[in-house]
């Protein structure tokens, strides 16, 4: 026993002084507390007596008894899935009190007849410890409640009893045998006791956080415990039933992860230019000091998608597109602020006046998004039936606990806005207010306070939150593989070496080396430059760096580009949002786009679905819920070609540090991609 108590103090210890950090990402990896249970005991016995223990009453009934057990908790969490694995150690107390009564008639030598009704009590009491261990699986209903089972299993420790059997009534009468009221009398070790019990664990639990960043927890419980093993080894049945009751304080052991990812900027897009987002290269200055000395010219051979030589002609087939982008209805707020974030753009009066809807130009649903409140007000201009609802919530935690108050201001926040900027009646727009939104994010993730911080938008006319069109192009280089001869070179005295495409005023380094050359260098015409698009040709130049740190051309060419419009081909491309975290089922909100699809999908259609998925959660896992995404969406479609993938967080759409981004990155996209005949045309 005092072994025990000093693990108990020593784990309380330990887990007391735990560190925590709120950072931008926080992955719970396990969690480890103490617990306290008062229970309830209820005894199913059919014995009259305990096994070799004299006893002359009959079969005791059902009784009970109360105490409890104290343990130490330890779980894992599933970050990807609604479930956690728990070990609980626990000592537990098993009581009972087991009364029956038994009325006879004695000799009674004063009442005429002689004899008289007489009252023994039959008394026994026992006391049982073991100490157990249990697997629990919990199932999260949402981020506070769970429920769960599993198993417990029990080593007794140990075990005593004590019983007497007394003439109750009359008060005058002993028994004859000891000529006492009281008769086998007896304590002791319960004899013929099982070394182990084992039952079936049900219970319910809800964790209340005790901190901000929601690392500690109270957690009140209620189980019942159902017995699958006999307390004795004898034919005797005795089984006890645990109604169990109390509270556990959690520790919660985290990983922190610093996610830092750059801000993504796109050009806006000016029809007919392209606006293409190119991964980041090495742009060098165009330097007019490179001596002109040409010891050789180089060779530049094209390469089709099946290594096979092509014309030296690079095809630049432009395709006119048009993108559908859905809009979030929702306005996120930093914390305890009820201030509207200045990335979401707010006009002044003279803006407002000219601000239209078809002239936004951006190839990116976030900077699309973010005029969310301006394309709310001129289409409730528009709609002048429209009404919206603005429901403000708060991330339940820390500072904002149970701050109704605070959600109201953000709602009025941005009532404020629409009335004052877009001269939208009063009463047309409604403000509630509650705590976590109806459908919240984890709140024990690092991601999912920021989401829960937002006013949700909805309106009982849904053309309010229609998705928005834009046309733009898209490219495709055509061919792409350019390997470059170099054999004919002077290599000597090299220190190092760049090959760079020069188009219009844009040098870019396409490889680099040292000393060594391979005899040919390999490229691809997409990694040039965005000038390649309105280009007449593009000229490569191996620039060498002597021992002496002088530069020079050592080799040269330039490859023609043809600019080719594609009208055999037209292109459709949308946004799906609303996927819940850790969900692949199809929002109602997203049945508009579908039936837009629907309607530009012909016979000769190629459809391409592609699920994403924000960063919360393991890889391999999030790629699987991806393509479950992309596939559930690919069910309402029929097209002369369907292609479903699942990209997970390996190509990221958004920037994550913006609850948005992550809102955004949980989609699939999909490409219609028509081929039009010019009979059908």
């Amino acid at each position: 026993m005092n072994v025990l108590c000093s693990l108990l103090i020593f784990l309380f210890t330990t887990t007391m002084f735990a560190a925590d950090t709120t950072v931008v990402r926080q992955q719970v990896l396990w969690k480890a507390g103490f617990s306290v249970f008062p229970s309830l005991y209820r005894h199913h016995v059919d014995f009259s007596a305990l096994p070799g223990v004299p006893s002359c009453g009959p079969v005791y009934s059902n009784s009970e008894g109360f105490l409890g057990s104290l343990g130490l908790d330890f779980t894992y969490d599933y970050e990807t899935m609604p479930l956690s694995l728990q070990s609980r150690l626990d000592f537990k107390g098993i009581p009972g009190t087991f009364y029956e009564a038994e009325e006879i008639l004695i000799d009674d030598p004063t009442k005429n007849p002689a004899f008289t009704l007489a009252r023994i009590g039959y008394n026994l009491s026992t006391y049982i410890y073991s100490l157990g261990l249990s697997f629990l699986a919990n199932y999260r209903v949402d981020d506070a409640f769970s429920i769960g089972g599993g198993l417990r299993f029990g080593g007794i420790l140990s075990t005593s009893f004590d019983q007497y059997e007394k003439l109750e009534i009359p008060s005058n009468a002993v028994f004859t045998d000891n000529q006492a009221r009281i008769r086998n009398e007896d304590s002791g070790t319960i004899p013929e006791m099982s070394v182990i019990e084992g039952g079936i664990v049900i219970h319910a639990k809800y964790a209340l956080p005790l901190n901000a960043s929601n690392t500690t927890q109270l957690i009140p419980e209620i189980a019942y415990e159902f017995p699958i093993t006999d307390l004795l080894t004898s034919n005797e049945t005795w089984q006890v039933h645990t109604m169990r009751f109390g509270v556990s304080i959690v520790f919660s052991y985290t990983k922190e992860e610093t996610v830092i990812i750059p801000l993504e900027t796109k050009d806006p897009i000016l029809l007919p230019t392209l606006t293409i987002t190119n991964p980041n290269r090495n742009q060098v200055q165009m330097k007019q000091n490179l001596t002109s000395l040409i010891q050789s010219p180089i060779k530049a051979l094209l390469y089709d998608t099946n290594g096979r030589p092509v014309e030296n002609v690079i095809n630049i087939e432009k395709k006119v597109a048009r993108n559908m982008f859905s809009i979030i209805n929702y306005v996120f707020f930093d914390s305890s602020s009820a201030e509207i974030p200045s990335r979401y753009k707010q006009l002044n009066t003279e803006e407002r006046s000219m601000f239209s809807i078809e002239d936004i130009r951006t190839d990116s649903a976030i900077n699309l998004y973010h005029n969310v409140l301006n394309i709310l007000g001129q289409r409730l201009q528009n709609k002048p039936e429209a009404t919206i609802n603005l429901t403000g919530t708060n991330s339940n935690n820390g500072i904002e606990a149970n701050n109704t108050a605070l959600s109201k201001k953000r709602g009025e926040a941005i009532k404020d806005y629409l009335v004052k900027t877009w001269n939208i009646k009063p009463e047309r727009v409604n403000v509630e207010a509650r705590n976590l939104p109806e459908q919240p994010s984890r709140i024990n993730t690092g991601y999912g306070e920021e989401e829960n911080r937002r006013v949700e938008i909805s309106s009982n006319d849904p053309d309010i939150f229609l998705p928005v069109k834009f046309i733009d192009t898209s490219y495709r280089v055509i061919p792409n593989d350019i390997r470059i001869s170099t054999d004919r070179l002077n290599k000597e005295n090299i220190k190092q070496w760049e090959l760079r495409a020069i188009t219009g005023n844009q040098s870019v380094v396409l490889k680099t080396g040292d000393s060594y050359m391979e005899d040919t260098l390999r490229t691809f015409a997409e990694n040039i430059s965005d000038d390649l698009l309105n280009a007449e040709n593009v000229e490569l130049k191996i620039v060498a760096t002597d021992k002496n740190g002088s530069e020079k051309v050592i080799g040269e060419t330039s490859i023609p580009v043809k600019q080719v419009i594609a009208n055999k081909n037209k292109v459709e491309k949308y946004n799906l949002i609303t996927f819940g975290y850790n969900s692949s089922a199809v929002d109602e909100a997203n049945n508009f786009i579908i039936q837009d699809v629907k309607k530009n999908i012909l016979i000769t259609s190629i459809l391409t679905l592609t699920g994403h998925t924000d960063r919360t959660g393991a890889v391999q896992y999030n790629r699987s819920l991806s393509l479950r995404r992309a596939q559930e969406i690919s069910r309402y479609f029929t097209a002369n070609k369907i292609v479903t993938e699942g990209r997970g967080f390996d190509d990221l759409l958004f920037p994550l540090h913006l609850p948005e981004g992550r809102f955004y990155s949980r989609t699939v996209r999909i490409t219609v991609d028509t081929f039009l005949d010019d009979e059908k045309k």
